[in-house]
């Protein structure tokens, strides 16, 4: 009786925390937090370019934007990544729970 009681809250705890995992890693993919900054990096980069074909003292502020919009390109996929991870973690905490429950 004991034992079961306790097979019971291990597997309800691990079926909650596999849900929060998968919540978390579907916010993860879908808040687009960083797009609306690349995007107005990339207008401004575009700007200072136009500008550069006049001004020669200006190319390196341009190599320094284009590799800020790079490194921000590689922050929005990391953050997809470890969302999708999070997905998959939290399927598998939700299975080994189920598995859990029906060996009861």
């Amino acid at each position: 009786m004991m034992i079961e009681t306790l097979q019971i809250g291990m597997s309800v705890s691990l079926f909650l925390l596999g849900i929060i995992a998968c919540i978390a890693g579907m916010w993860m993919i879908l808040a687009k937090r960083y797009q609306q900054t690349l995007k107005n990096i990339s207008a401004q980069s575009a700007r200072v370019s136009g500008k550069a074909l006049t001004d020669a003292a200006i190319a390196p502020l341009i190599e320094a934007m284009s590799g800020l919009v790079k490194a921000i390109d590689q922050l929005v996929r990391t953050s997809a990544g470890v969302g999708v991870f999070l997905c998959l973690v939290g399927a598998v905490l939700c299975f080994v729970a189920f598995r859990m429950l029906s060996t009861i």
